[in-house]
């Protein structure tokens, strides 16, 4: 479908993600473009369990090139601003994020889009009260992955967040930075470190329009396209119930590997810290894998096979894994 027909949708009242998603997989599989086209569907015919009284209207009323101009205004607006519009229909989207079970259905960008393309890349997450050795550990993971090649995913937020955008910009390693609102950065604090991340090749990604209200709820959605985005989630430091858990828990989901440091190896002074106790449950409960300095080589090589498999499908996947 149009993209400007696409956002149509998404704007009408008790019309969520999900709505819009269905829609616009019934419009690809029955090659459907525009509204007019939708409209002449049954609506008993469309893949929903109950169809939206505003959306049941709408097709009916047939008043698609008012609310057209208003969308057509929207993205000149947005397009001024740098903000690019996709939605999962368009050939820039990543197919890496389908495998989410809610992908979502538009992707508001900013920045260097090719990076979008580019399946070799870690999320690099975790605690917004981080400790200095989580801090050194999310440097050191930052660096040794851009040596081989690898884009860095986080989400801005105070602490590990921060820190690996930091050293992805200090060490060359290109960076995107999932967010609620492209416009409203949050942390606010933040703000230069999103536009030093754009003036270095880096890209700004959020589901939500331009000017979304950012609610807490929002932010923790938005960890689940870090991990679609990523081979691999590197959970430096987080408690047990931690917002970091959002994207651990998507990871697994993906059937994509977690890593969380060694405890021990990392040299923790004091291992009942409400920082490693997240960290060492997913190593207990065998949902993550523990990882040291000696396990970066290993972990790359391991890595671009998942991501060469991501991009070529029919590659098949390696017996036994690395025993890591």
């Amino acid at each position: 479908m149009e993209l400007v027909d696409s956002i149509v949708l998404k704007g009408l009242r008790g019309v969520g993600d999900g709505t819009v998603t269905k829609l616009l997989e019934f419009s690809l599989r029955n090659d459907i473009s525009t509204l007019e086209e939708l409209a002449y569907v049954p609506v008993e015919n469309l893949p929903l369990r109950r169809v939206p009284e505003s959306l049941e209207e709408f097709l009916i009323a047939g008043d698609f090139e008012v609310a057209r101009l208003a969308v057509d205004d929207n993205l000149r607006d947005w397009a001024n601003k740098g903000i690019t519009v996709i939605s999962r229909s368009s050939p820039q989207y990543p197919s890496r994020l389908l495998d989410l079970k809610d992908p979502p259905p538009f992707l508001f960008c900013k920045g260097n889009l090719a990076l979008l393309d580019d399946s070799k890349a870690i999320a690099v997450v975790g605690t917004r009260n981080n400790t200095q050795r989580g801090k050194l550990i999310a440097t050191k993971t930052v660096e040794a992955f851009n040596s081989h090649g690898f884009v860095v995913v986080s989400g801005l937020a105070i602490g590990i967040d921060t820190i690996a955008h930091r050293a992805a910009l200090d060490c060359g390693a290109p960076t995107i930075a999932v967010l609620v609102d492209l416009l409203k950065i949050s942390p606010s604090q933040n703000k230069l470190l999103a536009q030093e991340i754009l003036e270095k090749g880096g890209l700004l990604v959020a589901e939500n329009p331009p000017g979304t209200s950012t609610i807490a709820a929002l932010f923790a959605k938005r960890d689940r396209i870090q991990s679609g985005l990523s081979t691999a989630v590197f959970a430096v430091e987080t408690s047990k119930g931690g917002g970091t858990m959002h994207a651990v828990r998507a990871a697994v989901q993906l059937s994509r590997p977690v890593f969380v440091p060694d405890p021990i190896a990392a040299r923790y002074d004091d291992l009942s810290l409400d920082a490693i106790e997240g960290t060492q449950h997913l190593i207990s409960e065998q949902i993550a894998r523990a990882y040291t300095g000696q396990s970066y080589e290993a972990i790359s090589q391991e890595l671009t096979a998942v991501a060469d498999r991501i991009e070529n499908p029919r590659i098949p996947e390696l017996q036994g894994g690395l025993g890591l």
